[in-house]
């Protein structure tokens, strides 16, 4: 997988700590390494589709983490839900954990698209 993007000079702005957000950027978000394919001519959009496909190995390893998150966020909120804290740190918890729910079908949705579609055009 090709990680450009990630070693791109900052500017002279910020330091190991921007590094380190662009890694985990890097590290959850594959959607960064994917085209887009509704743009351009034919030709592009094709070459566009085919690189996507080559990229859909990676997406079953982003779910992976993904679903990992999740849990520990469910887990985070049964384990907060019966010590006396605020609701809504709870429901913090399981509102995102929620929403890590969701990338993660989300990937897994574009894994199986793109598996069986091996040609959009």
């Amino acid at each position: 997988m090709s990680l450009d993007w990630l070693e791109h000079d900052t500017g002279g702005r910020g330091g190991p700590e921007s590094s380190f957000w662009r890694l985990l950027y890097g590290y959850l978000w594959p959607f960064a390494c994917f085209r887009d394919v509704t743009r351009g001519q034919k030709m592009e959009r094709q070459q566009n589709y085919r690189h996507n496909r080559a990229m859909r190995v990676h997406l079953p390893g982003f779910a992976l983490k993904w679903a990992f998150l999740t849990a520990l966020c469910f887990g985070f909120g049964m384990a907060l839900g019966n010590l006396p804290v605020p609701l809504v740190l709870t429901a913090c918890f399981f509102v995102t954990g929620t929403w890590t729910l969701v990338v993660s079908l989300l990937m897994l949705t574009a894994w199986c698209w793109l598996t069986r579609f091996p040609e959009l055009y």
